[in-house]
């Protein structure tokens, strides 16, 4: 058994579970997954040695129980990662931290009406409400992307939390149609063309569930 083992629920529908494992993914951090099928009548008891929450992601580091994505990517970055999990400009990590919290915290109307579904593929007209989210995330990827283009492809040019934060997002874009500007079009296709989001979304494709509540319980 590895020192690092992540929990995650299943990969078509859990938003969250993705953003920790796509960071150890992406930097080359060896660990086991552990996944549990979610909204099953044993959920909650197979969860339970794990997370305190009853929730996925939890990531097990040694003697360390750490739950909650957000806090999950921070605490890779800072222990395994040397802080190499943010930007490394002042300024950039500081915007980097605010819109990961904000897509962590924010965005219920997307969440609730574009949730992520691997499998999905046909465009659903959003409401005047998600209309207004998808267009607050079309102007953070356009203005960074305008911003930091000259740097590499990723939202600060290299690869950051803040695309693990993004990527669940731009799943569901590319799955109901979100129109986009160019910038924000070819951010999210480079999320959509990582090796990592691919092997993700292969497998979620793969699942045989098919969840009634399908925003999987996550944080």
């Amino acid at each position: 058994m590895k020192n690092i083992r992540l929990v995650i629920g299943n990969k078509n529908y859990s938003s969250w579970s993705m953003c920790p494992w796509l960071l150890l993914k992406m930097y080359g951090i060896d660990f086991d997954e552990i996944q549990i099928k979610l909204f099953q009548d044993n959920t909650a008891e197979k969860l339970g040695p794990y997370s305190p929450s009853l929730k996925v992601p939890v990531l097990l580091y040694k003697s360390i129980t750490i739950w909650d994505s957000l806090s999950i990517c921070e605490f890779i970055s800072e222990n395994l990662l040397n802080g190499f999990g943010w930007p490394t400009d002042l300024k950039s990590k500081a915007n980097a931290r605010s819109i990961s919290a904000e897509v962590h915290s924010e965005f219920t109307i997307l969440k609730k009406e574009w949730p992520m579904n691997c499998k999905a593929s046909y465009r659903l007209n959003p409401s005047d409400e998600l209309q207004n989210e998808i267009a607050r995330i079309n102007t953070i990827w356009g203005y960074y992307r305008q911003r930091f283009a000259g740097n590499g492809d990723y939202l600060y040019g290299r690869f950051s939390i803040a695309d693990c934060m993004f990527a669940p997002v731009a799943v569901s874009f590319k799955s109901y149609g979100a129109e986009l500007c160019k910038e924000a079009n070819t951010y999210m296709e480079t999320l959509l063309k990582n090796p990592f989001v691919n092997e993700w979304r292969i497998s979620g494709r793969r699942e045989k569930e098919n969840l009634s509540i399908a925003y999987a319980k996550s944080a």
